[in-house]
């Protein structure tokens, strides 16, 4: 458990104290607008949003994922999503009375009490789309997969291309009123997650005999050809479980028979895609994200510009102390190898492309590339290696 240092005083955590308002405002929200049932399910969907945001800000970037998919699903209209927000609201109400008392559960502490949640809302969720996956478009089969099959240049051009028309689309969309910005961002981001899964896998083509075990977990098909090292490693496993939420895939083995050098060469396999692997009292978990074109960043300012590290190697951020805003050092993992960076503020973690620096373009030392926001600002992301 990380201390904050007490109770949370407004002369001396000023800041912190507006955002644990934030927090509640939108938690309040969020009930009002379930009393409403699915026709209130896209105003619930903004709140939980805004919820994510400063939960994000807070250091709870677990729960903050949680609301993020809760969002998700209330904004495609699934119904099921409403009776999980309903049983998180007491939960997540005493998780910010916490927060006002000084008290951060670390990420460990975070995982053990929302991973029940998580599982619930994948189980709900699942059961919705059910209905769903005999459907067949009224077409003959060959024209079918002519339109849709992964060689046709029209599928290639929607993945190569549409994700950079929903992004400009939402920093065009900035300039109108703030409700509706707010609720056109929300549904051009969804779309602009959603748009990954065009021409992706899934995960349980490198473990088949554990896909009943990774339901609904996809990435991209290149990614999954730099994780092919893991599938022998993954076969010496008593077991293989995982779950996508936030662009981000986690995977536990229970695998005490793996020794220290498999276990240093899967961190190095991971490094490559922006994850990390630590051990677990059960054997590992493997953190890493679902694609590397758009994946989940945690932004934050050092030096006067913004950087951000990718989600899957996000450890933890400590304040440096109860006064200090949101300064502190971010705690991040590649593979197996620990960093500790001094930033300037941490700001909340956010959906963003992603974007190789072209050749002969300078670029500051242990910079890869650079990520695109919502309002079209660039970020600095920071190399794994």
């Amino acid at each position: 458990m990380m201390k904050l240092g007490g109770p949370v005083s407004t002369n001396r955590f000023d800041h912190l104290t507006l955002v644990v308002s934030d927090a509640e405002r939108s938690l309040e929200g969020l009930r009002h607008s379930l009393h409403g049932g699915s026709d209130d399910m896209m105003q619930g969907a903004l709140h939980c949003r805004d919820l994510s945001g400063a939960l994000s800000i807070l250091g709870l970037d677990t729960v903050a994922g949680l609301v993020d998919d809760v969002a998700r699903q209330m904004t495609v209209g699934q119904p099921s999503v409403i009776d999980v927000a309903h049983g998180l609201i007491p939960v997540m109400s005493q998780v910010i009375k916490d927060i006002q008392l000084g008290q951060v559960p670390n990420t460990e502490e975070q995982m053990k009490t929302w991973e029940p949640w998580l599982a619930r809302l994948q189980v709900l969720v699942t059961r919705d789309s059910a209905s769903l996956s005999n459907f067949e478009a009224v077409m003959p089969k060959a024209v079918g997969t002519q339109l849709v099959g992964a060689a046709d240049p029209g599928f290639k051009a929607l993945r190569s291309k549409g994700l950079n028309l929903i992004q400009n689309a939402r920093i065009v969309n900035q300039r109108d009123d703030e409700r509706t910005v707010r609720q056109m961002d929300a549904l051009l981001s969804e779309l602009q997650d959603w748009s990954l899964r065009v021409g992706q896998v899934p995960l349980a083509q490198l473990f088949p005999l554990s896909a009943h075990e990774m339901v609904d977990v996809w990435l991209d098909a290149p990614l999954l050809e730099q994780l092919d090292p893991l599938r022998d490693f993954g076969a010496k496993a008593e077991s293989i479980k995982a779950q996508s939420r936030s662009l981000t895939i986690f995977m536990d083995w229970v695998a005490p028979s793996l020794g220290h050098e498999e276990y240093v060469q899967i961190g190095e396999c991971l490094k490559k895609v922006s994850g990390h692997i630590k051990r677990t009292p059960e054997g590992f978990r493997l953190v890493f994200p679902c694609s590397l074109t758009r994946m989940r960043m945690m932004p934050f300012i050092r030096n006067a510009q913004r950087f951000v590290a990718p989600a899957g190697q996000f450890v933890q951020f400590q304040p440096d102390s109860e006064d200090a805003g949101f300064s502190g050092t971010i705690m991040l993992r590649a593979g197996i190898d620990n960093q500790n960076l001094q930033v300037d503020r941490m700001l909340p973690a956010e959906n963003m492309n992603i974007f190789e620096v072209p050749a002969g373009i300078e670029r500051p030392e242990g910079v890869c590339g650079v990520a695109l926001d919502g309002t079209g600002e660039i970020f600095y992301v920071m190399d794994p290696q």
